[in-house]
């Protein structure tokens, strides 16, 4: 009888712990980063592959968040928080990792002006793995930016090629406001293996003149 008692004891605590309200419960997905900085009151936002958005409210503090970049993500939507973004519930961030990053454009050399060129204030650009990471800021608020990374194409394909060369597209959309906006972005680079590339070259029209840095890729 004691036998029996206890194990009807032991059942109920596990169905009392698998009962519990659903806000207790974590939900993984995967996504990718928009940063609505500049927008409103908005920040950082994840699109979820369901189309739906989540702001990570508490995340943990090692991860650094960039524009484009694809992440796997666990987290709990915080329903007592009332945002000012309306992008997207707020939540509780419990482990987030970088599964990608956002693929690059080709221009040709014909098309070198399709893409808008507006300067921009580069504050760092590295290559992480198969990323190059890049943080820049410009002027704006008031209007949508688009920050693009092309690889320029030679006028002519005939050896010996060039090291890749890739420049940073910012498009203002005409965007006369003065708030002074930073973001991070990366941009995915392991299409180039297949090319045996050896070095990439970064140029970027800044503010204040202009940009040009030569990296090894991949990183030895």
């Amino acid at each position: 009888m004691k036998k029996t008692l206890f194990i009807l004891c032991i059942a109920g605590i596990l169905l009392s712990q698998g009962c519990k309200d659903d806000d207790t419960l974590l939900i993984e997905g995967t996504g990718t980063v928009v940063d609505f900085s500049g927008t409103g009151n908005c920040s950082m936002a994840i699109e979820l592959d369901n189309g739906t958005y989540i702001q990570p409210t508490v995340y943990p503090g090692d991860f650094v968040f960039a524009d484009g970049q694809r992440v796997e993500v666990s987290y709990l939507i915080m329903k007592d928080v009332i945002s000012g973004c309306e992008k997207g519930l707020p939540c509780e961030i419990h482990s987030i990792r970088q599964i990608g990053c956002a693929s690059f454009a080709t221009l040709p050399y014909l098309k070198y002006d399709s893409l808008k060129n507006d300067p921009v204030q580069l504050h760092e650009a590295y290559i992480d793995g198969d990323c190059l990471h890049i943080k820049l800021s410009y002027s704006g608020g008031c209007r949508t930016h688009t920050v693009d990374l092309a690889r320029i194409l030679p006028e002519c394909g005939t050896p010996p090629l060039p090291p890749p060369t890739f420049e940073i597209r910012h498009n203002s959309n005409g965007d006369a406001c003065e708030a002074y906006i930073t973001k991070d972005y990366r941009f995915d680079l392991s299409p180039l293996k297949k090319e045996g590339t050896t070095k990439v070259i970064l140029n970027a029209k800044l503010m204040n003149g202009f940009f040009s840095k030569t990296f090894d890729y991949p990183l030895k």
